[in-house]
């Protein structure tokens, strides 16, 4: 059999593609519409139908894999990473950390630091109300928050 130039390409692309495919690992996510950089917009506290308009500050929740990355860059209330569990409605957030890797990524032990964020306890389930490609509203007994998508 004689192979031509092109035959020759051919095969030398297809033997190149193969070995790209071969050598990435591609890393997935089950997380859906969750994944993504989240703007804290509003902040309600049902007891007393107080609301917190957030629009203009800004304060983040970067979502991606299996962490939670809150960040303000408003005021400087801190940047903070936590575990997560989403299974339907409900959103756990726990084991929060100091985002610092030159000192470890140190555990959050005061679970006020993290209120600027929504969050009041250092292992907290919120309900999942709503969550599309755009909009995402988490609730607990005590706070309504909502989010836009960026």
């Amino acid at each position: 059999m004689k192979m031509n130039k092109k035959n020759i390409y051919m095969t030398m692309v297809a033997w190149l593609i193969m070995a790209v495919f071969a050598s990435c690992d591609i890393e997935t996510s089950d997380n859906g519409d969750l994944d993504g950089f989240w703007h804290l917009d509003r902040v309600d506290t049902l007891s007393t139908g107080g609301r917190a308009d957030l629009s203009n500050k800004y304060i983040f929740w970067s979502v991606q894999k299996d962490l939670i990355n809150t960040v303000d860059r408003h005021d400087s209330a801190g940047d903070y990473l936590f575990r997560f569990e989403h299974k339907g409605k409900t959103l756990r957030l726990y084991d929060p950390h100091v985002n610092d890797r030159m000192n470890g990524d140190p555990a959050v032990e005061d679970p006020t630091v993290l209120n600027p964020f929504g969050v009041n306890a250092l292992d907290e389930t919120f309900n999942v109300n709503k969550l599309t490609g755009s909009k995402m509203v988490l609730s607990t007994d005590e706070l309504k928050l909502s989010f836009t998508k960026l």
